[in-house]
């Protein structure tokens, strides 16, 4: 499964820091030493399925890397920070207008103020000036 692994293919097996590298490594180790300090691995992965596929014992890997989230996050694993993220995401999915309250200058200026560690090594993200809500509006001449 190491080799059908597109994240295993592009960071090597050092970098899981485990006795078991790869897709396996990835379900045991939080199993083997501490949830807490090993469920990054269970989010090493794209959940393509590839290892599953391949599998000779037909192990069903990738389901295996969600239900280790699953546990992380029902025993509250979680950082402060990825709480407060997803529940800010929550509510802008639930409420549309949130999304709509900030132009393109003030979404980009927050954005890019807390994802300074992602635009060190990438590019700046950029928000058009007008939602999609708005362009459509304007296309099918709603108000």
């Amino acid at each position: 499964c190491l080799n059908a692994c597109p994240v295993y293919k592009n960071i090597g097996g050092h970098t899981y820091g485990a006795t078991y590298s790869g897709p396996i490594g990835s379900v045991i180790t939080p199993h083997l030493k501490d949830m807490g300090e090993w469920k990054h691995l269970s989010y090493a992965s794209s959940l393509c399925g590839n290892c599953t596929e391949v599998c000779a014992v037909k192990i069903n890997l990738h389901e295996l890397l969600l239900e280790n989230r699953h546990e992380s996050v029902e025993e509250g694993y979680g950082s402060f920070t990825e709480k407060m993220a997803w529940k800010m995401w929550k509510q802008g999915m639930l409420h549309r207008s949130w999304m709509n309250m900030a132009n393109g200058n003030m979404k980009n200026k927050l954005v890019n103020s807390l994802m300074k560690s992602w635009t060190a090594h990438r590019g700046k993200l950029d928000f058009p000036q007008k939602t999609f809500n708005q362009l459509w509006r304007e296309k099918n001449n709603h108000k």
